[in-house]
């Protein structure tokens, strides 16, 4: 079935969620092919794909797939997804031999970014860890209240009497919710509950960038210190006041771009006891996005040529190496604000680490393809003078869910949990230091 794909890269985790509902035009769209009215389809193309793909190309696919999957019988349902700064359609069809979906991934310019025909398949749902134990944890909502923004977050805590340690989770890039749901996987919601019935409270909450949005993304002006910064130091505030919690011992633990910045909130509150680094960057996240596209085109074997794709992430990650503080230009590359990616460019993550007195554990997965040993390297070289413990787990990929081979994106539909021996090890580092 790979020959029926067209394949479009996201190349980055944008920071907003359109929260636009594209159904009727994606019904539009589907009647237009099955019409053979391929000319109408692809006047809705992004420039980001009409170059490589015209009506001829169309209809070569549509055509391949009806041999295959024998005569259209009906859509059997339509699922609408705001995935960060796109927004998706998929209508989940029935041919006469096989089931298929068909994804129309909308920009923000309401083109169409990326369209393709995959194997339906039933999707998968998230599952509870095996250490979950629900006759052990408790857990209530807890907001963030910094200045306008009110944000919803759950603490989850050992259910007993006592006051705990607690470790507050920072969201990587894009507009996350609590559980950092991505797919079928809500690798914070397994974090939590297996803290908690450990003895160790956690507390997560969902990203401004999800609940103002709307808002948020008219920003010119945004860095990561309004996107995330702000309101995790919030969040330590917070729980300091908190009955459940031990404030004499809150701990950090950031995922990808979350753990990057790690240093930066430690800087600005006071109290931390330890950070936790999943996966962290240590180098810019121009580079990552022009490693991260390389390494997905070179999984493509349609044959579909993605070299312009390629091309055009390096000249735009060139672009933000050459961002000035001084630069007056109010446009977006990548859809994020200049003044995220100048920020960002006078930010060294590893240096500052390397500076703070705090105890930091940093843990990485050897099959990770976004953030890779690369960047693991680059922690531990900088932090070989420092109080940093370090372990990487081969098998894992950057959700910390096991797994085999190559990592690659379809395995992010694939339900997982992070892998309890992930759990076991920072509940171990954090007891040591409770003694």
């Amino acid at each position: 079935m790979k020959s029926l794909f067209i394949l479009l890269l996201l190349p980055v985790s944008f920071l907003f969620a359109q929260q636009k509902n594209y159904t009727a035009e994606s019904v539009e769209v589907f009647n237009n092919i099955r019409s053979r009215e391929f000319a109408k389809v692809t006047a809705l193309f992004d420039s980001s794909i009409s170059a490589r793909i015209d009506t001829i190309k169309l209809r070569q696919v549509w055509d391949n797939l009806l041999k295959l999957a024998g005569p259209f019988v009906k859509v059997i349902d339509t699922t609408v997804d705001h995935q960060e700064y796109f927004d998706v359609v998929i209508q989940h069809s029935q041919f006469e031999k096989r089931k298929i979906d068909f994804k129309l991934v909308y920009g923000k310019n309401s083109l169409i970014k990326g369209i393709s025909f995959l194997p339906g398949e039933l999707r998968e749902q998230y599952k509870f860890p095996d250490y979950y134990n629900k006759e052990l944890i408790s857990e209530r909502t807890v907001f963030i209240q910094n200045g306008p923004y009110r944000i919803p977050g759950l603490l989850t805590y050992p259910k007993k009497e006592g006051r705990f340690p607690v470790v507050i989770l920072i969201h990587g890039s894009g507009p996350n919710d609590k559980d950092e749901t991505v797919g079928p996987t809500k690798i914070f919601k397994d974090i939590s509950v297996g803290f908690a019935a450990k003895g160790i409270a956690v507390y997560r909450y969902d990203k401004r960038t999800r609940v103002f949005a709307a808002k948020m993304s008219k920003d010119k002006n945004l860095t990561i210190n309004e996107e995330t910064i702000e309101d995790a130091i919030a969040a330590v505030k917070m729980l300091k006041a908190d009955s459940t919690v031990d404030s004499s011992s809150i701990y950090l633990c950031g995922h990808s771009m979350g753990g990057m910045v790690l240093p930066r909130i430690a800087s600005r509150v006071s109290g931390i006891k330890g950070l936790i680094y999943l996966a962290a960057n240590g180098r810019h996240l121009e580079d990552l996005l022009v490693e991260q596209a390389t390494y997905i085109i070179s999984l493509d074997t349609t044959g579909q040529d993605n070299k312009l794709l390629l091309d055009s992430i390096k000249r735009e990650a060139v672009k933000i190496k050459g961002l000035k503080a001084t630069d007056t230009d109010t446009s977006f590359i990548f859809h994020i604000p200049r003044a995220y990616w100048i920020d960002l460019n006078n930010y060294n993550p590893v240096g500052m680490a390397a500076s703070l007195k705090i105890p930091m554990y940093f843990l990485q997965g050897g099959r990770d393809y976004q953030v890779t040993d690369v960047d693991f390297n680059i922690w531990k070289k900088g932090m070989k003078d420092t109080n940093a413990d370090f372990k990487l787990y081969p098998d894992l990929n950057h959700f910390f869910i096991k797994g085999k081979g190559k990592s690659t994106p379809s395995e992010y539909t694939k339900t997982g949990n992070v892998d309890g021996a992930v759990i076991n090890d920072i509940v171990n580092w954090i007891s040591i230091r409770q003694k």
